[in-house]
């Protein structure tokens, strides 16, 4: 007797075996994901401008002061990489705010021409390419967006596809030939991505052994107006090879003001106290001059606005009063030399 057999179906276990080539691909693409997405650094040494930003020394800077070691984009700069303008920010439409360019508005790392080191700190290294440095031409305008064409490179480290350790440092000569506020940039070519990540680093380049030239400290501090709760402030002007910007008013040690011009009217005040003042002047390259003497003056006691002599060289405001040949007057706006009596901008008090 002829027994039947039931013939195998080679095609049975064919779902099962797709779904699990399937899972397992994915798991695969999900290591590899995980492992370039984990791949991220900043430089900690000197301080980045977004490094900066996360230990609150830099402030106002967005998302980036929570993703200091996020600024990640297309590698092989300068040919490709970043945007001209979105440099700080490697493109990123979150971290805009790093994009933002002046003399004052970022704090800057002082730094010797000459031998640097420049330490990264990976929270996950990664095959590396290559690390480079750059840094702003002679003359670049430090008032405009950064660009590609105000940076030249000065320092190249080659990996060739080596993983580094999590604390990479790179010994640069930092050129010489210029001096005052630059901004340096770095970069890590990662080397199996197409990624590469940048970090700014804004400093105060001293060359020559000699620092930057500083404004000259505003001297002669008066106040011939004072009110119950106010004290008008005038001093000599400061200069500086750069010009001058502004000016940082300091009452009791603590900043009350930023004006453009050598006057301040300090309000907000208690009636019969007395208050000490210093500034400094600032100038287009950010440098700061040291602090002037002090000066005190006191606020007045309840009797009202002094009423002073017009002086031809005090700088009045608006709601100002002087007296002149006997008569009070009322400055209607910002004035200097306009005699009372004559000139529009000053009203007799009746």
């Amino acid at each position: 007797m002829i027994q039947a057999r039931t013939l195998l179906n080679p095609f049975k276990n064919v779902p099962f075996l797709a779904a699990f080539a399937m899972t397992l691909l994915l798991a695969l693409i999900s290591v590899i994901f995980a492992e370039q997405a984990s791949a991220h650094g900043y430089i900690e040494s000197p301080k980045s401008r977004v490094y900066k930003c996360n230990q609150l020394i830099n402030i106002n800077c967005g998302d980036a002061q929570y993703n200091h070691n996020n600024l990640e984009t297309t590698k092989g700069f300068p040919a490709s990489g970043p945007a001209d303008g979105q440099i700080p920010s490697a493109g990123w439409t979150s971290y805009s705010a790093l994009n933002a360019q002046s003399t004052t508005r970022w704090d800057k790392t002082t730094m010797n021409g000459g031998p640097n080191t420049f330490t990264w700190y990976l929270t996950n290294p990664h095959a590396t390419t290559d690390w480079k440095y750059y840094i702003t031409k002679p003359g670049w305008n430090p008032n405009q967006p950064l660009k590609r064409s105000d940076l030249e490179l000065f320092c190249t480290y080659t990996d060739g596809g080596t993983t580094p350790p999590k604390n990479v440092s790179h010994t640069c000569d930092v050129p010489t030939d210029r001096s005052g506020y630059h901004i340096i940039l770095g970069t890590w070519d990662v080397y199996n991505t197409t990624n590469a990540f940048y970090q700014v680093i804004d400093v105060n380049l001293i060359n020559n052994g000699t620092g930057p030239q500083l404004p000259s400290v505003p001297g002669n501090i008066t106040s011939i107006i004072q009110t119950l709760n106010s004290i008008t402030l005038n001093w000599s002007a400061s200069t500086s090879s750069s010009g001058i910007s502004y000016y940082e008013v300091f009452r009791n040690g603590s900043l009350v003001g930023s004006p453009a011009q050598p006057s301040f009217v300090d309000t907000g005040l208690q009636a019969n106290t007395s208050y000490t003042y210093t500034i400094k002047a600032v100038d287009n390259n950010g440098n700061k001059s040291a602090a002037s003497a002090p000066a005190a003056f006191s606020t007045n006691n309840g009797g009202g606005t002094t009423a002073p002599a017009w002086s031809a060289s005090q700088v009045y405001l608006a709601g100002n009063k002087v007296t002149y040949n006997g008569v009070v007057y009322e400055a209607q706006w910002w004035t200097q030399g306009d005699t009372p009596g004559t000139a529009a901008v000053w009203k007799k008090v009746v």
